[in-house]
């Protein structure tokens, strides 16, 4: 379990790179932390093969498909209609 939770650690550290407390932040965080352990393993093995979405197989494009729409759910859970509506309104400074 240990090794899954630095597993994890690594994934955030990959999707949020600054600190900051900033929107995309805590989307992230939230939205991870919905997914299971299975989808953040498969997740991580994508990351650390730097595969591109073209060589994934089918477990890791149900991953990548889990976590798409883990973080629409998040943004949509702070008041947003999509994802877009969230990213334009982070551009704004709002």
């Amino acid at each position: 379990m240990a090794n899954v939770r630095r597993r994890l650690e690594r994934l955030e550290r990959f999707l949020a790179p600054e600190p900051a407390a900033d929107p995309y932040d805590a989307i992230n965080r939230l939205a991870l932390q919905s997914l299971a352990t299975e989808d953040l393993t498969v997740l991580i093995d994508v990351i650390e093969q730097g595969k591109r979405a073209c060589e994934w197989t089918d477990r890791e494009s149900a991953a990548v498909k889990a976590l798409t729409g883990a973080l629409e759910q998040e943004v949509q859970r702070a008041g947003y209609r999509s994802m877009a509506e969230f990213q334009r309104s982070c551009a704004s400074g709002r």
